[in-house]
C-alpha cells in the first residue's frame, strides 16, 4: 500500500471547525479500530483523510472513549481499547458438578507468540482434558510472549496487537472447553508499554476465553475458597520458597483453601498452614533467558479435582500430574503468521502480504529464479522483497546457485508430534508410602498407621514402602532420650515392629532403615534389618539409608538422609537430586528423615518428602522445626519403557486432633491391624 506523506499534528482551529459526523460514522471507526489499524487503512475504509481522523479520534478521547493512538516508525496506529481497560476483576464463581466436584486443569506460562512455544503440547493437554471429561482449564498468567528488550531473540511475534491476533486465533479452541486465565507478568508489559490489556482484548474476541483479572483473582467453588495467581517476583533456586513466602504473608482469615500458583515454571503440592498449595508447570521450552539466569523450567500440568462436602468446605483435592519429558524447539515455526508486524518488513497491509503468500504456493525447490520472475512479472528488487515478507511471515526461502541457474531453496522443518499415550495404553499401579513411625518414642501414632494401612487394603493396594526410622533408636548422648520413650533398647523397640507392626494378608511392605533405627547397631551391633525381615515373613529389607524398588522397569529408589532440615521444603531434596548422575536418576525418589510432606517434579524425577507417623518432639520443638503426620498414595501410571506419563500423589494429612498423646491412649494398648483372609 502506498503510503501517504501527511501531517499528523492537527492544530486546535482545525479540531475545532471540523463537522459533525454522523452516529453511523463514528459506530464505524470505533468498530474497525477494535483490532489495531494503521491510519492510512482507516483513512481509506471510511473514505476520510487521515488529518481529519485524528481530529474524531481526539474529540472521542476527549469525551471518554479509551483509543489509543500510537506513532511508530511507519506513522501512527489507532486501536479502541472500549471501557475496560481500567475494570478490576478479581473475583469469579464456579459451581459443582452432581457429584459435588469441581475438575480443572491448571497451566501457566504458555507464552504465545515467543520461540520456546510449545503449541503442540497445549494442543495434548486440551485433548487429554477432553478425554477425561474436564470442561475447565486455568492458565496461571503469561499467556502471551510479552515484550522484551530482546525480542527478536526471544520472540518470533514482537508486537501487542499480533500476539493478540495469534492467541485468537491458534490458541487450541475444543467444544464444551472453557479456558480461564489471569495475566502475569509478561502479559502486563502490553499494559505497561502500550496501554494495552491484551487479557480483555483476547476474551472479547473469544466466547470460550475468560479473562479473571491482573495476576490474582479469588473464586469461590461454593463456599471453597480458591486464589489464582501468578508471581510477578523472579524465580528462587529453592523451588518451594516463593509458594511459601506466599502462605506466610496471609493472615488467618485471608487463607484460601487452595492456592494456584503459576509463573515459575515448576510442579509442585503440598499444604502448608492448612493451604493446599499446587504450583503449576510451564508449556513451554526453555529459553535463553531461563538458562542465563539458571531457572529449571519443568513443563507439563496438573489435572485437579476439588470435592466439596455437603455443607460447602473443603473434602479432598486429588491432583494428577502430567509432566513432557521433550520438548519442539521448532513447534513456532509450525504456525503460518501473517498478521506480524516488524519494522524490518515493508509498510504493507495485510491483503498485500496475503497476496504476498500466495505467490509462494508457486515456489519449488530448484525453480529458476527468472522463470518466477518473468511468471509474476517482477524486477529482482520486487523479489528481495517477497523474501523478506516471506521471512517475517515464518516462511524461510534462499536463493541458490546451481549451475548456471540461481534457484530457490525451501527450508522445511520437520513438524515432531507430541502426544502423550493415553490411560488405557498405559500400565497402572498404586502404592502406599510412609516414614518415620519412630515406634518407641512416646510421640508415635501407631493408630495412624493403622488408619493408613485400613484404607490400602480397602483400596486393593498390595505394596507398601517404608523410607526409614522404623523404630526410634537409643541415642547415647542425647540424656533426654529415655525420657521420650516408653520403649528401649533394641529387644523392646524391634519386638514391638515385630508383634505390632500391621499385617494384612496379600500386602507386602518394603522397608529401608534411617538414622535412628542405625543407632542399635552402633550401641551394640543390633540390627533390625535382619530381626523384623526374619520374623515377619511380609516385611522385606531393603538397605540402610537407601534402598531401590521395582515396578517392572519403574525405579523407585527410597532415601533417608542424615543432617539437618530447612525451613523451606523444597532445597534438601533438590539437593539430593542435583548429586544424583543422570544415567542414575530415578524416576521416582521417596524421601524420610525430614518430617516434611511435600511432592515435586525436578530433573525429571517424581520426588516425595514423605512425613512421619509421630507427634512433633521435645527436639523438633526446640530448633523449631515442621512436623508433618501423615503418608502418600501413589497412583502411578507408566508406559513399557518404565516412563511416568502421569502420577497422582494423593496426600493424606493429620493434625493435632489426631493424635494421641502419652496422656490419653496407653501405647502399650493400642491394637495391632491384622487382616487374614479378609477377617479382622
Amino acid at each position: 500500500m502506498e503510503r501517504l506523506d501527511v501531517d499528523y499534528e492537527v492544530a486546535e482551529d482545525e479540531v475545532a471547525a471540523m463537522e459533525e459526523y454522523s452516529k453511523e460514522t463514528i459506530d464505524n471507526l470505533l468498530e474497525y479500530i477494535k483490532k489495531e489499524k494503521h491510519i492510512s487503512q482507516v483513512s481509506n475504509a471510511l473514505g476520510l483523510r487521515p488529518y481529519e481522523i485524528l481530529g474524531l479520534v481526539y474529540d472521542l478521547k476527549d469525551s471518554g472513549f479509551n483509543i489509543i493512538a500510537k506513532e511508530y516508525d511507519d506513522g501512527f496506529h489507532l486501536l479502541n481499547q472500549g471501557d475496560q481497560i481500567d475494570q478490576d476483576i478479581s473475583h469469579y464463581e464456579f459451581e459443582t458438578d452432581d457429584n459435588n466436584e469441581f475438575k480443572f486443569v491448571a497451566i501457566s506460562d504458555v507464552r504465545l507468540g515467543s520461540k520456546s512455544q510449545q503449541l503442540g503440547i497445549l494442543k495434548d493437554i486440551y485433548k487429554k482434558a477432553q478425554e477425561q471429561g474436564i470442561n475447565n482449564v486455568i492458565v496461571c498468567g503469561n499467556i502471551s510472549a510479552g515484550l522484551k528488550p530482546i525480542d527478536t531473540e526471544s520472540n518470533f511475534i514482537i508486537d501487542t496487537q499480533a500476539q493478540i491476533d495469534y492467541i485468537v486465533n491458534n490458541y487450541p479452541h475444543v467444544e464444551g472447553i472453557k479456558t480461564y486465565f489471569v495475566s502475569g507478568k509478561l502479559d502486563d508489559m502490553h499494559i505497561s508499554k502500550n496501554k494495552i490489556n491484551i487479557g480483555q482484548r483476547i476474551a472479547a474476541q473469544r466466547p470460550d476465553m475468560i479473562y479473571l483479572g491482573e495476576d490474582v483473582c479469588d473464586i469461590d467453588i461454593d463456599r471453597v475458597k480458591m486464589q489464582v495467581m501468578s508471581c510477578k517476583l523472579s524465580k528462587t533456586y529453592t523451588a518451594s520458597y516463593r509458594t511459601q513466602q506466599t502462605i506466610d504473608a496471609y493472615r488467618s482469615e485471608d487463607k484460601p483453601d487452595v492456592l494456584i500458583y503459576g509463573g515459575l515454571l515448576q510442579m509442585e503440592q503440598y499444604t502448608y498452614r492448612n493451604v493446599k498449595c499446587i504450583s503449576t508447570p510451564s508449556v513451554c521450552a526453555t529459553d535463553k533467558e531461563m538458562k542465563t539466569k539458571r531457572y529449571a523450567n519443568t513443563v507439563g500440568a496438573w489435572y485437579v479435582t476439588v470435592k466439596v462436602k455437603q455443607n460447602g468446605k473443603l473434602d479432598t483435592i486429588t491432583a494428577l500430574n502430567s509432566p513432557y519429558y521433550s520438548t519442539n524447539k521448532e513447534d513456532y515455526k509450525g504456525t503460518n503468521i501473517s498478521t506480524n508486524k516488524s519494522k524490518k518488513r515493508p509498510d504493507m497491509d495485510n491483503a498485500s502480504i496475503q497476496s504476498a503468500l500466495k505467490t509462494l504456493k508457486y515456489v519449488k525447490n530448484g525453480m529458476s529464479i527468472d522463470k518466477f520472475m518473468e511468471k509474476f512479472h517482477i524486477s529482482y528488487k520486487e523479489l528481495q522483497g517477497l523474501l523478506l515478507i516471506w521471512e517475517s511471515c515464518n516462511q524461510k526461502v534462499d536463493i541458490v546457485q546451481e549451475g548456471t541457474d540461481m534457484v530457490f531453496r525451501k527450508q522445511y522443518h520437520r513438524s515432531i508430534s507430541i502426544n502423550k499415550p493415553g490411560f488405557e495404553k498405559l500400565n497402572e499401579t498404586e502404592i502406599l508410602v510412609v516414614s518415620d513411625t519412630h515406634f518407641g518414642s512416646i510421640h508415635n501414632q501407631l493408630h495412624l498407621l493403622n488408619d493408613l494401612y485400613q484404607e490400602a487394603y480397602n483400596r486393593g493396594i498390595k505394596t507398601v514402602l517404608h523410607v526409614g526410622d522404623m523404630t526410634d533408636g537409643n541415642y547415647l548422648n542425647r540424656p533426654e532420650s529415655p525420657r521420650q520413650q516408653f520403649l528401649h533398647g533394641f529387644d523392646e523397640q524391634a519386638g514391638y515392629v515385630v508383634d505390632m507392626y500391621p499385617e494384612v494378608d496379600g500386602m507386602e511392605t518394603y522397608y529401608i532403615l534411617g538414622s535412628h533405627d542405625e543407632t542399635h547397631y552402633k550401641n551394640g551391633g543390633a540390627t533390625i534389618s535382619k530381626w523384623v525381615d526374619k520374623n515377619r515373613k511380609d516385611m522385606h529389607y531393603l538397605g540402610q539409608d537407601t534402598g531401590e524398588y521395582l515396578v517392572e522397569k519403574v525405579k523407585i529408589v527410597l532415601d533417608h538422609p542424615g543432617a539437618g532440615s530447612t525451613q523451606a521444603l523444597s532445597y534438601k531434596p533438590q539437593k539430593r537430586i542435583e548429586i544424583i548422575e543422570a544415567k542414575h536418576k530415578p524416576n521416582i525418589l521417596l524421601i524420610g528423615h525430614y518430617h516434611k510432606s511435600y511432592a515435586f517434579v525436578y530433573r525429571n524425577v517424581q520426588c516425595i518428602e514423605v512425613p512421619s507417623l509421630c507427634d512433633k518432639t521435645q527436639f523438633q520443638q526446640k530448633q523449631g522445626l515442621i512436623n508433618n503426620m501423615g503418608g502418600y498414595f501413589l497412583k502411578i501410571y507408566y508406559d513399557s519403557k518404565g516412563h511416568i506419563q502421569y502420577l497422582e500423589p494423593e496426600e493424606v494429612v493429620y493434625g493435632h486432633k489426631d493424635v494421641w498423646d502419652e496422656a490419653g491412649k496407653d501405647k502399650r494398648k493400642v491394637k495391632k491391624l491384622e487382616i487374614k483372609h479378609g477377617i479382622y
